[in-house]
């Protein structure tokens, strides 16, 4: 049985809170706890409306943007998944998508595609879905792995190809997301552990 893998990026194979949350308390020199974990998708425990999207902006044209570190060990994550075609599937603006892959390549992810899509919309590019980009991509008969931090996304993903196996990442800020259907990766030993419903010999 042909097989595929869609997993999102930030939050999920990159570090995005710790990027984000070191570039904007320096930029509004605020004193954050070591080890601070933000409770919600908005930051909002830390910064308002109006910072998130400055602090948002400004980390766009950062280094750190393009530096993250792996969430997943690149070489395990490789071992794993390589046999597959693995395509990242981001809800960042388009016209950053060059530096994404490029941050990922640098740590040493193998990956056959990266794309941008998701619910925040960018000025300039036509809505779409996460289940958008994977109905583009998958071919017939084809099954697919999809993992993701965002419980819309993975709602999103499971509404449209109900076959699918779609796993939850467990952030602080999904903690009260639950579905009779949709995996919860405590971490990524869940997803590594838990079998392929596929022909493992390749």
């Amino acid at each position: 049985m042909a097989f595929r893998c869609f997993f999102d990026v930030d939050g999920v194979v990159l570090d995005f809170e710790s990027s984000f949350i070191k570039v904007v308390s320096n930029y509004f020199q605020l004193e954050v706890p070591e080890n601070y974990q933000t409770e919600n998708w908005f930051f909002s425990d830390l910064l308002t409306s109006e910072q998130v999207q400055e602090g948002w902006d400004y980390f766009l044209k950062c280094s750190e943007f393009e530096n993250m570190p792996p969430l997943v060990d690149p070489h395990q994550f490789n071992r794993i998944f390589g046999a597959y075609p693995v395509h990242f599937v981001t809800n960042i603006p388009p016209d950053c998508l060059d530096r994404r892959q490029r941050n990922l390549k640098k740590i040493g992810y193998q990956f056959t595609s990266a794309h941008c899509a998701g619910f925040v919309q960018y000025d300039g590019h036509p809505p779409q879905t996460k289940a958008d980009v994977i109905q583009n991509l998958l071919e017939d008969h084809e099954q697919f792995l999809f993992v993701d931090d965002h419980p819309d996304n993975c709602v999103n993903v499971h509404e449209s190809f109900p076959e699918a196996e779609v796993w939850l990442m467990t952030r602080p800020h999904n903690q009260d997301f639950s579905h009779p259907v949709i995996r919860r990766a405590l971490h990524w030993d869940d997803v590594f552990k838990h079998p392929r419903e596929v022909d493992h010999e390749h």
